[in-house]
């Protein structure tokens, strides 16, 4: 897939490559560790799953969106999850990436979409509402690493 250009920005988005990871990991606000190198590498190379970069003209990356692919017996189909980090916090920006991945995961057959998010980030969860998504019955927990 070629770089696309969002509406309204000088923003381009494109798929994740492996050398994007110290960029991408630089977004997320994390420190770059062999562990986390890997799974970025095995996620871009996952059939199952979408990773792109947002970035500016210059070649710096703004954002990172991540689309996981699953199929759901709730859902009836295929489901997406959606996972969104930026640095740069321009409207515009926020409302193109989403736009970018409904239309990713529409494409792909995905009959419901649902964001994960960063609980600080309020105004991409309003900008999120304001687009249909609603809260929905989930409950996370945090897995502890098998001995």
């Amino acid at each position: 897939m070629a770089a696309r250009l969002l509406p309204g920005t000088t923003t381009r988005v494109r798929r994740g490559r492996r050398h994007d990871f110290v960029h991408v990991q630089a977004v997320l606000g994390r420190a770059v560790g062999d562990r986390a190198e890997r799974l970025y590498c095995r996620m871009t190379r996952d059939l199952g799953k979408d990773v792109y970069v947002a970035e500016e003209e210059g070649g710096a990356i703004v954002a990172v969106i991540a689309l996981a692919y699953g199929r759901s017996l709730l859902g009836g189909g295929l489901a997406a999850v959606l996972e969104v980090a930026r640095r740069s916090t321009e409207p515009r920006l926020g409302e193109g990436l989403v736009a970018f991945a409904e239309e990713r995961a529409r494409r792909r057959g995905c009959r419901e979409l649902a964001a994960r998010m960063d609980g600080a980030d309020a105004e991409l969860r309003a900008m999120l509402v304001a687009r249909g998504f609603r809260p929905a019955d989930v409950l996370v927990t945090e897995l502890s690493q098998a001995v």
